[in-house]
């Protein structure tokens, strides 16, 4: 009677434990000027705008990542940003929407020689490795800290393309702001496509739309992670993230799967003791 009813508290124990396991929580990060609608994806009608370099962008369900805009010459080393007539060719950033033009949704380094066409931002090119007014090779990328990232979540990249064969590349330093391409450490073996059958090129968001391309954060805790994004050719927006991150177990989860573990080696040991003249007058 008595492993019977030991057997019993061990089975509700278990049992217990399968609703104290941690469990993974996803948080959007949109880049267009309306943000996200409630189930995460891009507002797509936001007012086009500028952003200044630093802007902090929170997720959905908690996380923040800081944007900012930066330009490396052509041996890949980060610059003050080229002059021409005495005007920067990159400073901050934009967020454009499909309200005018049906321009994309999302983010990219701001060149004020190319003006913001009466705040339709249309004459941007966005991430480009070809900055207009620039010497041959210079590149107008994004940095991301992923501040109050968790360390180990899965870090999903959307971004939206303005002509076919946009591609991309994706690198990950460390929590010391880097200066190079160089210093970092490129995630992609192959450039990164960004898909021109009409779910992600500038003419709409699709809800549907697969991630092109996903890593881990790898600093320990919340501590802040430098992440590049380098277009492989003309007119790219960052237009969402999501982070997932798996929340830890609670306590209880190991105090009760101690206790059936226990439980378990006490009936065990307890058979163990029962003797074959026992057996025979049971």
């Amino acid at each position: 009677m008595k492993v019977k009813v030991t057997s019993c508290l061990i089975l509700a124990g278990l049992m217990m434990t399968s609703g104290a396991y941690g469990s993974v929580v996803t948080s959007y990060f949109c880049f267009g000027p309306g943000g996200c609608n409630a189930n995460g994806t891009p507002i797509t009608n936001g007012t086009p705008t500028q952003v200044n370099n630093g802007t902090t962008f929170n997720g959905t369900s908690g996380g923040s990542i800081a944007a900012y805009a930066d330009q490396a010459n052509a041996s890949g080393t980060f610059v003050t940003p080229y002059k021409y007539n005495n005007t920067a060719t990159e400073s901050g950033m934009f967020e454009v929407s499909d309200k005018y033009n049906n321009r994309g949704v999302g983010i990219a380094p701001y060149n004020p020689i190319e003006g913001t066409s009466s705040g339709t931002f249309s004459t941007q090119d966005g991430l480009t490795d070809t900055v207009y007014r620039a010497p041959t090779g210079y590149d107008n990328f994004l940095l991301l800290n992923l501040t109050n990232i968790a360390y180990g979540s899965t870090v999903s990249i959307l971004l939206q393309a303005g002509v076919s064969g946009d591609t991309f590349d994706v690198y990950r330093g460390s929590s010391t702001t880097p200066t190079a391409f160089s210093g970092m450490t490129k995630l992609n073996t192959s450039a990164i496509a960004v898909d021109e059958g009409g779910t992600s090129q500038p003419n709409g968001v699709s809800a549907n739309q697969g991630y092109q391309f996903s890593f881990t954060k790898t600093t320990a805790g919340t501590t802040n992670q430098w992440i590049a994004i380098s277009a492989d050719c003309h007119y790219l927006l960052l237009t969402e993230i999501k982070v997932s991150t798996s929340t830890v177990p609670e306590p209880r989860f190991y105090g009760l799967l101690l206790a059936g573990m226990l439980g378990i080696a006490g009936v065990y040991a307890r058979k163990r003791q029962v003797t074959p003249e026992q057996n025979l007058s049971a």
